[in-house]
Formats: structure tokens, C-alpha cells, sequence
């Protein structure tokens, strides 16, 4: 495939705690030149934790962008040096209250490659140990536990409609996890 733009110049407009936002100039094909803005994302993971009784961890987790609370898996960006396996050991502890003993890679998939690079790591946790929730201020989640089937029932039902969520369960289906 014949490459189309060529990254002429790159400006941080906006530096947040996980992700730059960035405006672009590119050079495209024609010799014009367009200007984007993007998200340059260090990375995050999203965990599929299963309880020892088989059901699955889903959240009910108020997004303030959306104005409603999501069904979705745990998930969280990466912080500075720290691998996919470790982040998503933290996130399930941090958002579910369970802290994993393993943590299994399931795939990865780019969340939103128009435009961002985020590329999103998803895992399936076991030998889950109750702990508390270690919540940041302006989190507020409830932990949903359903069994697989339901999880992929609510799917169907359009009762999740968290893109990550969907297709992190739909890796774990294909893979045989659920």
C-alpha cells in the first residue's frame, strides 16, 4: 500500500497525564499540505477478570464525556515504564477490588486509529483476591459480576456499548475464554 501523507511538522498543543494532543501539518499526496489533530497516547489495557465461580467482572462506570454510566471491563493507560502485564494487574485491583494472581494476554487493537495511536492491551484475568477498590477521586464505578454468557447477552442486547469492552469480549469468545 502506497503511503499518502508524510508528517511534515508536529506541535504538543496539550500535554495530559496519559496522552499528548498534538496538531500535525501533512504533506499529502496531491503536494497540498493538511492540517489534524491527533492523540499520541502511551499505551493502556483493558482486563477481562474471571471470578473462580466463572462469572466475568464487568463495571458500571460513570463517563462524564458521554453524560452516563457504561457497562464495560476494567481499563487504564500505562503509566511511565510500566509493561501491559503490571498495568493490567493494577487497573483490575484499582477499579474491580480484585487483584489478579495471573494475568493472560488475550490480543491488542488500536481504540480509535483515525485519530489517536492508543493501542489498547487486553488480558484475561484469574485467582482473583478480594481487596478494596482503590478508586482516583473522580472515579465512580460499581463492580457488575455476570456470568460469561450474560456478558455476551448484554452485548447482543446493545446493553454494552463500550467499543473496547465489545471487542475484548469478542477476542475472549473467539479464544474460547468465554
Amino acid at each position: 500500500m502506497r503511503r499518502t501523507r508524510t508528517v511534515c511538522d508536529e506541535q504538543v498543543i496539550l500535554h495530559d497525564r496519559a496522552y499528548d494532543v498534538v496538531r500535525v501539518k501533512l504533506s499529502v499526496r496531491d503536494g497540498s499540505e493538511r492540517i489534524r489533530g491527533i492523540v499520541r497516547h502511551r499505551g493502556a489495557v483493558i482486563v477481562l477478570p474471571i471470578l473462580d465461580d466463572g462469572r466475568v467482572v464487568l463495571i458500571r462506570n460513570e463517563r462524564w464525556v458521554v453524560g452516563r454510566a457504561l457497562i464495560e471491563l476494567p481499563a487504564g493507560g500505562l503509566e511511565p515504564g510500566e509493561t501491559p502485564q503490571a498495568a493490567a494487574v493494577r487497573e483490575c485491583a484499582e477499579e474491580t477490588g480484585f487483584r489478579p494472581n495471573s494475568v493472560e494476554r488475550l490480543g491488542c487493537f488500536y481504540t480509535c486509529p483515525g485519530f489517536s495511536d492508543e493501542l489498547m492491551h487486553a488480558f484475561v484475568a484469574r485467582g482473583l483476591v478480594a481487596q478494596s477498590q482503590q478508586l482516583e477521586p473522580d472515579e465512580s464505578i460499581q463492580v457488575c459480576p455476570v456470568s460469561g454468557n450474560e456478558a455476551m447477552a448484554m452485548a447482543d442486547r446493545g446493553e454494552i456499548t463500550d467499543a473496547k469492552t465489545l471487542a475484548t469480549l469478542l477476542l475472549a469468545a473467539r479464544r474460547g475464554v468465554l
